[in-house]
């Protein structure tokens, strides 16, 4: 006869197993869901990161040429650096990440975008600039210092946009270097270079050993005594140029003075068309740069 304790033991035992059969089924369960949740959330994360990047070279093209740029949308973040590859050409390199663009973070999910871009020239030409020194007012050339080439002065009709093919805004806003009361022989001035004068009554440049080059442009008066320069330099004041400066390529005054600019000294002044055209290289363009290749990392 079967002893009834020994059957209810037998049920006990069974009802463990089909409970521990359970719990195991739903621990596999639970764990292939959240498994499966994590992949879909990894691969979400990971077209979004795709996304942000393209979203940073956007940025990079709308607000070039600044650099470097970031910024976040929505739960992620970019990261953009421009580098110039040509006076034309530029490679744009951007990172999408969610939630962050640390690629040392194992939480990130991450995503690279390199775009090169051109940027359109300046439809002026530097051919159109043939004199040394080209003055809304008189220009005063005493004691030793040299001109060679011509000096167009006194009523002459010349404006910014004609010379470069862009405004002093679009000039100012892609400037390279911008400066404001700058200290004596500040440097660099390269590429474009843009000063403004304010606070005080004119920028100096003294030392025999400094070096310019580009487009320098001067809103307010400019007193050069020394150094070398290279390329086109425009002043929106006054110009006064003493001592022994070299300056090679074209020189622009627009004050309204009567007497803008003065050479005393033994300054060298050379148009110098090699020079002026280098510089033009450098002119923002106003045109949007465009794609001309493009490729995930």
């Amino acid at each position: 006869m079967f002893n009834l304790k020994n059957k209810k033991g037998f049920v006990l035992i069974t009802a463990y197993m089909v409970v521990a059969v359970l719990v195991i089924f739903a621990t596999s369960f639970s764990s292939r869901t959240i498994g499966e949740k994590r992949v879909a959330d990894k691969e979400r994360d990971t077209i979004q990161a795709l996304w942000l990047a393209e979203a940073g070279v956007d940025r990079a093209i709308a607000e070039f040429p600044n650099t470097p740029l970031s910024g976040t949308i929505g739960n992620g973040a970019y990261s953009t650096q421009t580098t110039e590859l040509t006076s034309t050409r530029y490679l744009i390199n951007s990172t999408g990440g969610v939630p962050g663009t640390n690629e040392s973070d194992p939480n990130n999910a991450i995503r690279k975008v390199s775009a090169i871009v051109e940027r359109p020239l300046s439809p002026a030409s530097s051919g159109d600039i043939t004199s040394a020194i080209t003055a809304s007012g008189d220009v005063e050339v005493k004691g030793s210092a040299q001109v060679n080439g011509t000096i167009d002065e006194e009523n002459v009709v010349f404006n910014f946009e004609d010379v470069f093919g862009i405004s002093k805004e679009a000039m100012e806003s892609g400037a390279t270097h911008h400066y404001t009361d700058p200290a004596n022989n500040i440097t660099p001035v390269d590429h474009v270079t843009w000063v403004d004068i304010n606070a005080l009554t004119e920028m100096k440049i003294t030392e025999t050993g400094w070096l310019g080059t580009g487009i320098l442009v001067v809103d307010g008066n400019l007193n050069i005594t020394g150094g070398h320069f290279s390329g086109i330099i425009w002043v929106i004041g006054t110009l006064r140029v003493s001592g022994n400066p070299v300056i090679d390529g074209a020189i622009f005054v627009e004050s309204g003075a009567e007497v803008d600019t003065t050479l005393t000294g033994n300054p060298t002044v050379s148009f110098d068309s090699n020079a002026v055209s280098d510089a033009f290289n450098f002119i923002p363009s106003t045109s949007t740069p465009y794609i001309i290749s493009w490729k995930e990392d």
